[in-house]
Parts: C-alpha cells; sequence; structure tokens
C-alpha cells in the first residue's frame, strides 16, 4: 500500500512538473510572438519603491536594476547606465517598476525642497505683498518673473513723486504656485497656470533681508509693478513728479515725436 501511495506522489510531482514546463513555453511563446523580433535594449529600473532624497548609491544598493525592453517602448530619456545615477539623489518617489529617466537623480543642491522655506535662495527672504489687476500687471505675472517695483516717496508727500524702489525682483510664488525648480520639467513648469488668474492677488518675492524691511515699510499701498525681461540691466531711474512729468521725449522710447 505505502508502494503505491509513494508512487502517486512520484507521478504527481512529475505532472506538475511537465505542466510548469508547458506554461512555461507558452507564456514565452506569448511573449515573442508580442515582441517579435524587436530590437531591445537595456534600461535601468526600479525593483522596488524608491523615495524622493534617497541617494544613487543606496538605490542601486537598495532595488535600481537594469532589464531589457522593447526599443520603441523605451522613454526618450532613460538611462541606460545604472552608474549614472552614483553620487546623485532622488528627485521624486519612484514607484517599483519605474523606467528612471534623466532628472530623476540629480546633484543634492538641485533636490525641490520638502518645506516652502527651502525653495528660498541662499542669503535671502521672503516676503508678500498684495496687488490688484492694475498695480499688478494685470496678473500676468508668474512664479520665477522678475518684476521692478515703483512706490511713492515717503519723503516727498506734497509732489507725490513716484520712484524705482528696486529692480529685477524675483517672484517666488503666485498665490501658492511656487517658481521652478531646478530638475523640474520645465515644459511641465510652463504649461501650469498661476495659482492667482484673477489679475493681482498675493505675490511673494525673494529678496535681501534689508530690502524686506523696506518693503515692509512701503506697504502695499501705492506699489506699481513693472514686469520686466529675464535678461533685464537695471539702470538708474529718476523719480517722477509733477515737477518733471512733462519733461523729456515725446516717446517712451525716446524717439522724437512728430
Amino acid at each position: 500500500m505505502r508502494t503505491r501511495r509513494t508512487y502517486m506522489v512520484i507521478v504527481a510531482l512529475v505532472l506538475g512538473a511537465v505542466a510548469s514546463f508547458t506554461l512555461y513555453r507558452y507564456l514565452d511563446g506569448v511573449e515573442r510572438q508580442v515582441y517579435g523580433d524587436a530590437r531591445q535594449v537595456e534600461v535601468v529600473v526600479a525593483s522596488v519603491d524608491v523615495a524622493k532624497g534617497t541617494t544613487g548609491d543606496q538605490a542601486i544598493a537598495g532595488g535600481l536594476t537594469t532589464k531589457m525592453m522593447p526599443a520603441e517602448f523605451r522613454p526618450a530619456t532613460a538611462i541606460a547606465a545604472i552608474d549614472a545615477v552614483r553620487g546623485k539623489v532622488a528627485n521624486l518617489d519612484l514607484p517599483a517598476g519605474t523606467v528612471v529617466v534623466e532628472n530623476a537623480f540629480v546633484d543634492a543642491a538641485r533636490v525641490v525642497g520638502d518645506t516652502n522655506a527651502q525653495l528660498i535662495p541662499e542669503g535671502m527672504v521672503a516676503i508678500t505683498i498684495s496687488v490688484d489687476q492694475i498695480r499688478g500687471v494685470a496678473g500676468l505675472v508668474r512664479p520665477g518673473d522678475k518684476v521692478n517695483m515703483i512706490v511713492n516717496d515717503p519723503g516727498s508727500p506734497e509732489l507725490l513723486t513716484k520712484q524705482v524702489l528696486f529692480q529685477n525682483v524675483d517672484v517666488l510664488f503666485v498665490g501658492q504656485t511656487p517658481a521652478p525648480q531646478p530638475g523640474q520639467d520645465p515644459a511641465v513648469a510652463a504649461a501650469e497656470p498661476p495659482a492667482d488668474q484673477t489679475g493681482g492677488g498675493l505675490l511673494t518675492l525673494a529678496v535681501p533681508p534689508l530690502a524686506a524691511s523696506k518693503i515692509a515699510y512701503v506697504g502695499d499701498a501705492g506699489v506699481y509693478l513693472a514686469l520686466v525681461r529675464p535678461d533685464n540691466a537695471p539702470v538708474p531711474v529718476p523719480g517722477v513728479n509733477g515737477d518733471n512729468l512733462l519733461t523729456g521725449d515725446l516717446t517712451p522710447g525716446g524717439v522724437a515725436g512728430v
């Protein structure tokens, strides 16, 4: 009786092995049929979840690997050499199975911070002002833009002199939308609308501490913003009041009128 039972177990094991081999051959055949003769290329993938802030060396030790995939399915910016992430830091969370692309790992200094305070450039502070449509360039200011600030000169209240307070001020936030950070896809960032699309609202500026004190002293009343080009070169601008408003050239660009 025991011999028969042993025989049945052996037969079951053999049949199981045959079924497993048959299934493997079938699945391998399906894969070959799907991919056909497609050219295979090597890519780096995350075999486990990789958290933002993980160093490249930690990621390699913990779960980055390489695999082959059809060239036609390879992301355009996928990296092929696993050593390309060494000495860098994960700039975003990478779920298991993700193909690692350029900018997924960046230099540590370029990683987008987890807190808003980490977005402030070194040596600067952030201060917020409120502007309406007229004083805020009709809401055209976006995070990352530069603006000039024009204010009432408190030293000449009788003349109501307008004076340029600061030029090339960096706009850190519009509403709660931050300026694009290094490592962030610039095309995606540019496509995102500002947080306040009503034309105006809250603008947070990145300035040195003394400049922040001056802006706080002036307050929001009477502050006008002028949107400038990214390559704008600051130039001396005299104050304007009723005594000199109608002097100078007849066109804004300095071209003589006719």
